[in-house]
């Protein structure tokens, strides 16, 4: 698959800020893969220093190199995997966050998949490993659509899952967006722009073991997803043909508003949740945040099963 001009097959970014035990892993894991053809890893530091050791040399290891680079885009996780992107040499991305490991046929499966069907970015099933427990986490469909995305947030929809062609990144589909409120929400809205591109096959086993952290993602960045998700829904607005699908969004945000403490909007906000979808379970996280159960207690109880908001 190696495109003309390029030394390798893949270009894998892994993206990291401080967890040097697990990135070794996480890159570890990435050099196992047992694709035959040539793979390079791009580790992005963002705001932190990189560490030069774990470089590995073209001339050392031609089929399995190691980049080190800082962050020279926006601080967060969307600048440093376009940071990642930037660098790369390969007809092929794939994305891996420090505390991820590719499984061991991740890159070769979906490179076969990528050019059995053609198709310009290809996704996969997770294994989610919370406090060593693992969740099995299947891909749902054999064909992820756009209608698919707004009806609900499928979990093969992520970055970390899918591998994409370098040329669609940078142009069709588009990179990751950098200025969206807080990096929340990012691989959502890149997803949404992939499946309207067109639709993504999916390999349906689990290739990718996400190791959570159970806490609270968001403790004291509940506005910064308020205001990622108000810019999903406006940049797409064929979820108003979803009924589904927007209440769930709604309902995020009304949980939002209601852990910053804003009880009056968060009923107004509640309200317009039912209407959109009068069975949306986030309208009653909402009100019970509302009413004042603190909502990290909320996310962490649902990120023990593997669940989120």
């Amino acid at each position: 698959m190696t495109a003309a001009g390029s030394a390798y097959d893949l270009s894998v970014v892994i993206s990291t800020h401080d967890r040097p035990a697990q990135l070794r892993q996480a890159i570890a894991a990435v050099r196992a893969q047992d694709h035959l053809g040539p793979i390079e890893t791009i580790v992005v530091w963002d705001k932190a220093e990189p560490d030069p050791t774990l470089a590995v040399d073209p001339a050392e290891d031609p089929h399995r190199p190691v980049r080190v680079m800082a962050n020279d885009r926006t601080p967060g996780l969307p600048g440093s995997r376009n940071c990642g992107a930037a660098a790369a040499t390969g007809p092929v991305l794939g994305f891996c966050d420090d505390d991820d490991l590719w499984l061991p046929d991740k890159a070769r499966r979906q490179l076969k998949m990528m050019t059995d069907t053609g198709s310009d970015t290809v996704v996969c099933g997770m294994e989610l490993e919370v406090d060593g427990v693992p969740f099995q986490r299947p891909g749902s469909e054999p064909l992820l659509r756009y209608a698919h995305l707004l009806e609900s947030r499928r979990i093969e929809a992520n970055m970390v899952a899918a591998l994409v062609r370098t040329e669609a990144f940078w142009g069709s589909i588009g990179p990751m967006d950098e200025h969206i409120p807080g990096g929340f929400a990012e691989d959502y809205d890149w997803m949404l722009r992939a499946t309207r591109h067109q639709p993504v096959p999916v390999v349906v086993d689990p290739l990718i073991r996400v190791r959570w952290v159970v806490r609270s993602h968001f403790r004291q960045q509940w506005p910064a997803w308020e205001a990622a998700l108000r810019q999903v829904i406006d940049r797409n607005p064929e979820f108003a043909g979803q009924p589904r699908g927007r209440g769930r969004v709604e309902g995020q945000i009304a949980v939002a508003i209601a852990a910053q403490g804003r009880r009056r909007d968060a009923l107004r906000q509640i309200r317009a949740t039912l209407g959109w979808s009068p069975l949306e379970p986030r309208a009653a996280i909402a009100l019970a945040v509302a009413a004042g159960v603190p909502a990290d207690r909320i996310t962490t109880a649902l990120n023990r099963r593997g669940r989120g908001i």
